[in-house]
């Protein structure tokens, strides 16, 4: 993943529409902005999770931490936080939304599969491994 280049990877539209929120414009302090445009998202995953739509939530999640792990490194988003970096916090609800509803023992096994598969993905990235971002990921380590 850390070769890809953005062009290379097919953009379904629900990756078009979240790659919008990682939008240099919207890098500002602590990247406020783009947290609060993540905003919707972490509502549709606890929706989608409440609804038994787990592949969706899944997707969502996966989505969101691709573009999160990509554009970290790729826009410097390292130079704009010194003790918070917002976006981390929305994802961290997203994936106790997933973590607590595999607890509940409702979530389906093909979907814990692919869940597993994006993030182990995701921990081989360079944000990850250089960062600890997306934080997300470290929560999901505990919770294995």
């Amino acid at each position: 993943m850390n070769n890809t280049s953005r062009t290379d990877i097919e953009l379904t539209p629900l990756k078009a529409k979240i790659e919008t929120v990682f939008n240099k414009r919207n890098i500002d302090e602590d990247c406020d902005t783009i947290a609060n445009l993540l905003l919707p998202y972490r509502k549709l995953v606890n929706s989608s999770l409440s609804q038994g739509y787990y592949a969706y939530a899944v997707t969502i999640l996966l989505e969101v931490l691709e573009g999160l792990t990509y554009h970290f490194v790729e826009d410097e988003h390292y130079n704009y936080f010194d003790d918070i970096y917002s976006p981390d916090y929305v994802c961290q609800d997203m994936m106790e939304a997933i973590i607590s509803s595999i607890k509940n023992g409702n979530f389906p096994v093909e979907e814990l599969k692919h869940l597993k598969g994006g993030l182990e993905k995701l921990m081989h990235t360079e944000a990850y491994e250089d960062y600890g971002v997306p934080y997300a990921l470290n929560v999901w380590e505990k919770f294995q």
